[in-house]
């Protein structure tokens, strides 16, 4: 019998607790996970009874490097940051994907990455470390998606586009071919891309246009 990979989610939010039933939904294909229990900074508890291992200065502290993690925590910046520190301690990352997404075998996703159910990720793309895509997302062709995306259900990415390091886009937004998004630029629920977004902007509307500096983005892309 294969032996289970131990795996703890950091983040015992509402996302968090949707990628417990990811792995769920991963071991009723193919048991492939024993989830031993949240790290969270804040909850003790969650509505499902899942167990909450502690906080994360707590888990650092004991050292737990045998139980593989996935940082499920919706904010970009955040998980980020929470995913190199707990890097620099020496921990390694699962990677999760739905059995209902559909991909051919040239596509590439780094460790730490969440791909939820019915997403489609088609030839010749790079997925960077802790991306999340969330449900019913589509990427075309030739796309390079960087460390830290984050696509909220229903998104769309055309053939041929680029995002920097921590892009997010929105419920339902769509970016057509061959534009880039910058480091930290935030897309808009809705919005259409048609053209480049420069570094840490926040862009909406059709055709997105982008309106104001994203006060988050980090000034160095190293924590």
């Amino acid at each position: 019998m294969k032996k289970l990979t131990p795996l703890a989610i950091v983040g015992a939010g509402g996302f968090g607790r949707e990628v417990a039933w990811l792995a769920e939904e991963i071991n009723q294909e193919t048991p492939t996970f024993d989830f031993v229990g949240f790290i969270d900074d804040e909850a003790s508890s969650t509505p499902e009874g899942y167990p909450v291992l502690g906080n994360t200065d707590r888990w650092i502290s004991d050292g737990r490097t045998d139980v593989r993690l996935v940082c499920a925590l919706g904010d970009a910046v955040t998980r980020w940051k929470v995913a190199t520190r707990l890097s620099q301690g020496g921990f390694s990352f699962a990677t999760l994907i739905h059995p209902t997404v559909k991909r051919s075998r040239h596509v590439r996703i780094a460790p730490g990455g969440m791909i939820c159910a019915d997403n489609i990720l088609t030839t010749n793309i790079d997925i960077g470390a802790h991306a999340l895509l969330n449900l019913d997302c589509t990427v075309g062709h030739d796309s390079r998606l960087a460390d830290y995306v984050s696509m909220m259900p229903g998104v769309h990415i055309s053939g041929d586009v680029t995002t920097d390091i921590g892009a997010y886009f929105g419920t339902g937004a769509v970016a057509i071919n061959g534009v880039r998004i910058g480091a930290w630029s935030v897309i808009g629920a809705g919005a259409v891309v048609s053209s480049d977004v420069p570094r840490g902007m926040i862009a909406v509307g059709v055709p997105a246009k982008p309106i104001k500096p994203n006060a988050r983005a980090p000034h160095e892309d190293a924590a």
